[in-house]
């Protein structure tokens, strides 16, 4: 609750830009697609730059793959055509404090690096 409640008190004030430090992290499933849904919807509705930290790789894939549509209140895929959510939606992989990868979600997907692709297996998992 504390969690909703402070993603709240940042999103009510309407800022141009919102930083998220793991907002899901500790959360049921349920609990974290519900925060999840309400950043993508507002940064579609109030067209808000979003910066997500998170270790959960579920999070910036419905971040990149998803759009609120305002007609039914409810996430739809995206058929990205290189202008939508997917092609500005940027992933980067910190090891040891330094960056190791920058690139697209399909970037990251084919990286041959072993530590991201562990990487992405372990989150896919959780």
């Amino acid at each position: 609750m504390r969690r909703r409640a402070a993603i709240a008190r940042a999103v009510v004030t309407g800022p141009p830009l919102l930083l998220y430090d793991s907002p899901t992290a500790g959360l049921d499933p349920i609990t974290a697609h519900t925060i999840m849904a309400l950043i993508v919807k507002e940064r579609d509705v109030a067209n808000t730059t979003t910066l997500i930290v998170t270790h959960r790789y579920q999070d910036g894939n419905l971040v990149a793959n998803f759009r609120y549509n305002p007609d039914n209140a409810q996430l739809v895929p995206v058929h990205d055509n290189g202008h939508g959510p997917q092609s500005w939606t940027r992933f980067m992989v910190l090891r040891d404090g330094k960056l190791v990868f920058e690139g697209t979600q399909a970037e990251l997907e084919a990286s041959p690096d072993p530590y991201i692709s562990n990487s992405e297996s372990r989150a896919v998992d959780s």
